[in-house]
Protein backbone atom coordinates (compact mmCIF):
# COMPACT_ATOMS: atom_id res chain seq x y z
CA UNK A 1 0.00 0.00 0.00
CA UNK A 2 2.95 2.07 1.04
CA UNK A 3 4.49 1.67 -2.55
CA UNK A 4 1.38 2.34 -4.21
CA UNK A 5 0.35 6.08 -1.87
CA UNK A 6 4.45 7.07 -3.10
CA UNK A 7 3.32 6.23 -6.94
CA UNK A 8 0.08 8.23 -6.71
CA UNK A 9 2.40 10.61 -4.77
CA UNK A 10 4.68 10.75 -8.01
CA UNK A 11 2.08 10.86 -10.28
CA UNK A 12 0.58 14.07 -8.70
CA UNK A 13 4.14 16.16 -8.39
CA UNK A 14 4.35 15.41 -12.17
CA UNK A 15 0.95 16.23 -13.20
CA UNK A 16 1.40 19.36 -10.67
CA UNK A 17 4.73 20.39 -12.37
CA UNK A 18 3.41 19.73 -16.08
CA UNK A 19 0.37 22.23 -14.78
CA UNK A 20 2.95 24.90 -13.50
CA UNK A 21 4.92 24.53 -16.69
CA UNK A 22 2.12 24.93 -18.61
CA UNK A 23 1.01 28.03 -16.76
CA UNK A 24 4.45 29.69 -16.83
CA UNK A 25 4.86 29.02 -20.65
CA UNK A 26 1.09 30.90 -21.03
CA UNK A 27 2.89 33.73 -19.33
CA UNK A 28 5.62 33.85 -21.22
CA UNK A 29 3.75 33.88 -24.62
CA UNK A 30 0.79 35.12 -23.47
CA UNK A 31 0.11 39.07 -25.57
CA UNK A 32 1.89 41.88 -23.69
CA UNK A 33 3.82 39.94 -21.21
CA UNK A 34 7.19 41.68 -22.13
CA UNK A 35 5.59 44.86 -22.47
CA UNK A 36 6.60 47.35 -19.82
CA UNK A 37 4.26 50.72 -19.05
CA UNK A 38 4.26 53.77 -20.95
CA UNK A 39 4.06 56.99 -18.57
CA UNK A 40 1.49 58.57 -20.61
CA UNK A 41 0.87 62.16 -19.90
CA UNK A 42 -3.30 61.45 -20.69
CA UNK A 43 -5.46 60.96 -17.63
CA UNK A 44 -7.57 57.58 -17.96
CA UNK A 45 -5.19 56.01 -20.22
CA UNK A 46 -3.00 53.65 -19.74
CA UNK A 47 -0.18 52.18 -22.04
CA UNK A 48 1.67 49.38 -22.70
CA UNK A 49 4.34 48.90 -25.32
CA UNK A 50 7.35 46.65 -26.03
CA UNK A 51 9.32 49.47 -27.29
CA UNK A 52 9.49 52.64 -25.70
CA UNK A 53 9.62 54.72 -29.17
CA UNK A 54 6.13 53.10 -30.42
CA UNK A 55 4.75 53.88 -26.74
CA UNK A 56 5.43 57.59 -26.69
CA UNK A 57 4.57 57.86 -30.34
CA UNK A 58 1.00 56.12 -29.43
CA UNK A 59 0.21 58.30 -26.43
CA UNK A 60 1.53 61.66 -28.79
CA UNK A 61 -1.34 60.24 -31.21
CA UNK A 62 -3.69 59.76 -28.09
CA UNK A 63 -3.07 62.94 -27.09
CA UNK A 64 -3.89 64.70 -29.98
CA UNK A 65 -7.17 62.76 -30.75
CA UNK A 66 -8.29 63.53 -27.58
CA UNK A 67 -7.87 67.36 -28.64
CA UNK A 68 -9.70 66.88 -32.02
CA UNK A 69 -12.74 65.04 -30.44
CA UNK A 70 -12.93 67.72 -27.55
CA UNK A 71 -13.13 70.68 -30.19
CA UNK A 72 -15.59 68.42 -31.63
CA UNK A 73 -17.62 68.56 -28.78
CA UNK A 74 -17.73 65.01 -26.97
CA UNK A 75 -16.38 64.35 -23.57
CA UNK A 76 -13.38 63.43 -23.92
CA UNK A 77 -12.74 61.80 -19.92
CA UNK A 78 -13.08 58.57 -21.48
CA UNK A 79 -11.10 55.85 -19.46
CA UNK A 80 -9.31 52.84 -21.62
CA UNK A 81 -5.80 50.45 -22.22
CA UNK A 82 -3.83 50.58 -25.34
CA UNK A 83 -1.42 47.01 -26.11
CA UNK A 84 1.22 48.06 -28.61
CA UNK A 85 1.99 44.21 -29.39
CA UNK A 86 4.18 42.55 -31.42
CA UNK A 87 1.78 40.50 -33.93
CA UNK A 88 0.26 41.21 -37.12
CA UNK A 89 -4.18 41.60 -35.30
CA UNK A 90 -6.68 39.80 -37.51
CA UNK A 91 -10.45 40.26 -37.28
CA UNK A 92 -12.96 37.80 -38.96
CA UNK A 93 -9.91 36.84 -40.61
CA UNK A 94 -8.61 39.75 -41.97
CA UNK A 95 -5.69 41.53 -41.07
CA UNK A 96 -6.44 44.34 -39.55
CA UNK A 97 -4.15 47.95 -38.07
CA UNK A 98 -5.71 47.77 -34.51
CA UNK A 99 -8.70 46.20 -32.93
CA UNK A 100 -11.09 47.49 -30.12
CA UNK A 101 -12.97 45.61 -27.62
CA UNK A 102 -16.15 47.42 -26.47
CA UNK A 103 -16.66 45.23 -23.45
CA UNK A 104 -13.28 46.05 -21.76
CA UNK A 105 -12.28 49.59 -23.10
CA UNK A 106 -9.30 47.88 -24.52
CA UNK A 107 -7.49 48.74 -27.75
CA UNK A 108 -4.56 46.70 -29.52
CA UNK A 109 -2.66 47.60 -32.21
CA UNK A 110 0.33 46.42 -33.85
CA UNK A 111 4.11 47.42 -33.05
CA UNK A 112 5.27 49.74 -35.89
CA UNK A 113 8.02 46.67 -37.16
CA UNK A 114 4.67 44.44 -37.58
CA UNK A 115 2.65 47.37 -39.01
CA UNK A 116 5.06 47.68 -41.73
CA UNK A 117 5.32 44.56 -42.30
CA UNK A 118 1.35 43.95 -42.68
CA UNK A 119 1.33 47.31 -44.87
CA UNK A 120 3.69 45.05 -47.32
CA UNK A 121 0.94 43.11 -47.83
CA UNK A 122 -1.99 45.47 -47.84
CA UNK A 123 -0.60 49.30 -47.80
CA UNK A 124 -2.72 51.49 -46.00
CA UNK A 125 -4.67 54.02 -48.11
CA UNK A 126 -2.48 53.16 -50.58
CA UNK A 127 0.24 54.80 -49.33
CA UNK A 128 3.01 53.28 -47.00
CA UNK A 129 3.44 52.91 -43.38
CA UNK A 130 5.32 55.75 -41.77
CA UNK A 131 5.38 56.91 -37.99
CA UNK A 132 2.34 59.65 -38.67
CA UNK A 133 0.23 56.74 -40.57
CA UNK A 134 0.77 54.16 -37.90
CA UNK A 135 -0.59 56.99 -35.44
CA UNK A 136 -3.10 57.78 -37.75
CA UNK A 137 -4.35 53.45 -36.83
CA UNK A 138 -3.98 54.13 -32.96
CA UNK A 139 -6.30 57.31 -33.29
CA UNK A 140 -8.77 55.05 -35.09
CA UNK A 141 -9.19 52.80 -31.97
CA UNK A 142 -8.93 55.77 -29.94
CA UNK A 143 -12.02 57.18 -31.99
CA UNK A 144 -14.19 53.88 -31.12
CA UNK A 145 -13.61 54.15 -27.56
CA UNK A 146 -14.32 57.87 -26.88
CA UNK A 147 -17.17 57.57 -29.36
CA UNK A 148 -18.64 54.89 -27.21
CA UNK A 149 -18.89 56.43 -24.65
CA UNK A 150 -20.54 59.23 -26.30
CA UNK A 151 -23.21 57.60 -27.83
CA UNK A 152 -26.89 58.44 -26.66
CA UNK A 153 -28.37 55.59 -28.98
CA UNK A 154 -28.56 52.44 -27.43
CA UNK A 155 -26.65 49.75 -29.51
CA UNK A 156 -25.07 52.27 -31.97
CA UNK A 157 -24.73 51.26 -35.72
CA UNK A 158 -21.36 49.83 -36.96
CA UNK A 159 -21.33 52.16 -39.39
CA UNK A 160 -22.01 55.58 -37.43
CA UNK A 161 -19.10 54.04 -35.23
CA UNK A 162 -16.28 53.51 -38.24
CA UNK A 163 -17.98 56.88 -39.84
CA UNK A 164 -16.47 58.77 -36.43
CA UNK A 165 -13.38 56.46 -36.22
CA UNK A 166 -12.02 57.07 -40.15
CA UNK A 167 -13.12 61.15 -40.09
CA UNK A 168 -10.91 61.31 -36.76
CA UNK A 169 -7.91 59.21 -38.37
CA UNK A 170 -8.48 61.51 -41.19
CA UNK A 171 -8.42 64.63 -39.58
CA UNK A 172 -5.64 64.01 -37.12
CA UNK A 173 -3.20 63.40 -40.00
CA UNK A 174 -0.94 66.28 -40.78
CA UNK A 175 -2.34 68.44 -43.32
CA UNK A 176 0.42 67.46 -45.79
CA UNK A 177 -0.01 63.60 -45.83
CA UNK A 178 -3.93 63.75 -45.64
CA UNK A 179 -3.73 65.81 -49.05
CA UNK A 180 -1.52 63.27 -50.42
CA UNK A 181 -3.78 60.16 -49.60
CA UNK A 182 -7.21 62.00 -50.78
CA UNK A 183 -4.85 62.69 -54.04
CA UNK A 184 -5.09 58.81 -54.20
CA UNK A 185 -9.18 58.44 -53.95
CA UNK A 186 -11.42 60.15 -56.93
CA UNK A 187 -14.74 59.19 -54.59
CA UNK A 188 -16.85 62.16 -53.83
CA UNK A 189 -18.13 62.87 -50.67
CA UNK A 190 -21.42 60.85 -49.08
CA UNK A 191 -24.21 62.93 -50.68
CA UNK A 192 -26.94 61.74 -48.44
CA UNK A 193 -26.64 59.88 -44.95
CA UNK A 194 -28.70 57.02 -46.19
CA UNK A 195 -25.67 56.52 -48.23
CA UNK A 196 -23.10 55.75 -45.19
CA UNK A 197 -24.00 51.81 -45.10
CA UNK A 198 -22.68 48.95 -43.48
CA UNK A 199 -22.42 47.31 -47.02
CA UNK A 200 -20.66 50.34 -48.47
CA UNK A 201 -18.31 49.76 -45.26
CA UNK A 202 -17.83 46.41 -45.44
CA UNK A 203 -17.28 46.27 -49.32
CA UNK A 204 -14.27 48.82 -49.65
CA UNK A 205 -13.41 50.15 -45.89
CA UNK A 206 -11.27 52.67 -47.35
CA UNK A 207 -13.15 54.50 -49.54
CA UNK A 208 -15.76 54.78 -47.14
CA UNK A 209 -13.35 56.35 -45.02
CA UNK A 210 -12.30 58.82 -47.52
CA UNK A 211 -16.30 59.42 -48.64
CA UNK A 212 -17.26 59.98 -44.94
CA UNK A 213 -14.39 62.88 -44.55
CA UNK A 214 -15.15 64.54 -47.57
CA UNK A 215 -18.50 64.27 -46.37
CA UNK A 216 -17.55 65.90 -42.51
CA UNK A 217 -15.33 68.88 -43.74
CA UNK A 218 -18.42 69.69 -46.67
CA UNK A 219 -20.72 70.04 -43.34
CA UNK A 220 -21.97 73.34 -43.18
CA UNK A 221 -21.77 72.28 -39.27
CA UNK A 222 -19.53 69.24 -38.56
CA UNK A 223 -19.56 69.42 -35.06
CA UNK A 224 -23.38 69.27 -35.23
CA UNK A 225 -23.29 66.45 -37.15
CA UNK A 226 -21.10 64.51 -34.92
CA UNK A 227 -23.56 65.06 -32.02
CA UNK A 228 -26.09 63.84 -34.75
CA UNK A 229 -24.87 60.35 -35.01
CA UNK A 230 -24.19 60.08 -31.52
CA UNK A 231 -27.72 61.18 -30.31
CA UNK A 232 -29.98 59.65 -33.73
CA UNK A 233 -29.74 57.12 -35.72
CA UNK A 234 -28.66 57.02 -39.42
CA UNK A 235 -31.64 57.27 -41.62
CA UNK A 236 -31.26 53.28 -43.05
CA UNK A 237 -30.65 52.76 -46.83
CA UNK A 238 -32.28 49.44 -46.03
Amino acid sequence: MRQVGEIANKRCMDISMRLLLVALLWLVNAPGYSATRVACPVPGVTVFSDQAEDGELACQAVGKTLEFMGSQGFLVNTVFTIDVVDRPLSLHGTEVKGTYDSRSFHIEVPNFSQAQLMAHRHPPFRMSMCHTMWQSFVAHEVAHAVAQANFQVPKPSLEAHEYIAYVVQLATLPEALREQLLEAFDNPAFRHERQISRIFLQLAPEIFAVKAYRHYVAQPDPQAFFQRLLNRRLSSPH
